[in-house]
């Protein structure tokens, strides 16, 4: 009934201009509310603190970067976006703030950066709009050479290596996920080098698919300091097991990669994760810190004469590698100082305060020269007791 009589308002022709003027009013009021509430919520000042419980380290991030002074919008909308896209933006970002209202939500929030891999949410334009290569110079960091056009030439938008250009996490995060209880992670940093690794590689195949050259002279200038500090670090290339830098380094390297795909096995999840309108590219975490400068397969073990870092199954396969080539373990484990590496597997019952070599003797005496000979060439004794002059003790 009531439906019919507003419809009998406008036809009525002395209720109409009552109920056109209320109605004018209801829209311009409506109008009103929609642009100002647009023009609120668009506003820093709104993504700070109307959801500050959730963005607190997103915010402190912004504040510390060179972008600042901009308006979230400036890069978080659609550059030219018609006023239909800017409503329908804001009304997808009801259900964020829902989850914030309602502490479902999870920490880090875009964990994989997948924003900034997917050419959908960042284009190039996003960028471009306000630096544009053609006009402004590119002032790279000492040493460094990059093609911004050949990337831009194989669609590989800005946001793929500068993901946190406008949101440094170069301080302690203050949040913790109110699900799990776990302290706020940082994010990726697409910048590091072992970011770039993704699809550059020394041996021309990436674990993204992507073939882009890996060669030092590629990205670096010619007076460029190729090794890294660790690297100049006193007893880096000690060759005694964990007392040496640069075994420690592999060692991290490979337990972080197997406990990641360790993790991903278990959540069934696939180890490149499919990017809206972006790159399918593996985690930083994935790639390997020393391959970004060796060939593991090559380099490791051209030095060390078997593979390295060892095979999951090393330890229940490796005797005929020890028997054959016993030197090649002594070069990391036997010949360390103060160390029983081998002999606590393979000289049982030896006594660990005193070398192996002042013992050696009393198990010759028990099981005869031949146990010797099971992972010794015959010629090893002699290479003491004959050619050293070492009497014979039996």
């Amino acid at each position: 009934m009531r439906r019919i009589r507003i419809v009998n308002g406008f036809t009525d022709p002395a209720l109409r201009p009552r109920y056109i003027i209320w109605t004018g009013s209801i829209v311009i009021g409506l109008a009103a509310f929609v642009i100002v509430a647009l023009g609120v919520t668009s506003t820093n000042w709104f993504c700070a603190e109307g959801c500050h419980k959730v963005q607190a380290d997103t915010i402190i991030s912004f504040e510390r970067s060179a972008h600042s002074n901009l308006q979230c919008m400036a890069c978080h909308m659609k550059v030219d976006a018609d006023p239909v896209y800017f409503v329908l933006h804001k009304a997808e970002a009801l259900g964020e703030l829902y989850l914030t209202a309602t502490n479902k939500y999870s920490l880090p929030l875009n964990p994989d950066s997948h924003v900034a891999l997917s050419a959908k949410y960042f284009p190039e334009k996003q960028c471009t709009q306000c630096h544009d290569l053609e006009k402004r110079p590119v002032t790279p960091s000492p040493g460094i050479i990059i093609d911004h056009a050949i990337h831009s030439e194989k669609d590989i938008h800005c946001t793929v290596c500068h993901n946190r250009v406008a949101h440094r996490e170069d301080f302690e995060l203050t949040l913790t996920d109110p699900n799990t209880g776990e302290p706020n992670r940082k994010h990726d940093d697409f910048m590091e080098m072992t970011a770039c690794f993704r699809c550059h590689t020394i041996t021309g195949e990436s674990p993204s698919g992507i073939a882009a050259p890996g060669a030092c002279e590629a990205c670096h200038t010619p007076d460029f300091d190729l090794m890294p500090a660790n690297h100049k670090e006193e007893g880096f290339y000690t060759p005694f097991g964990d007392s040496s830098g640069h075994a420690r380094l592999a060692n991290e390297d490979l337990a972080r990669r197997q406990a990641l795909e360790a993790t991903k096995a278990a959540e069934g999840t696939p180890t490149v994760e499919p990017k809206e309108g972006g790159l399918d590219l593996v985690p930083v975490a994935e790639v390997g810190y020393c391959s970004t400068c060796h060939d593991e397969q090559r380099f490791c073990i051209d030095c060390h004469g078997i593979a390295m870092p060892h095979p999951a199954d090393f330890a229940e396969n490796h005797t005929e590698d020890g028997k054959e080539r016993p030197d090649v373990c002594q070069t990391c484990h036997a010949t360390a100082p103060g160390t029983n590496f081998c002999n606590d597997c393979h000289h049982e019952g030896n006594d660990p305060s005193r070398s192996w070599l002042s013992q050696h003797t009393e198990p010759v005496r028990e099981s005869g020269a031949n146990a010797c000979f099971e992972c010794h060439a015959p010629t090893f004794c002699a290479v003491c007791h004959v050619r050293q002059g070492v009497p014979d003790p039996l």
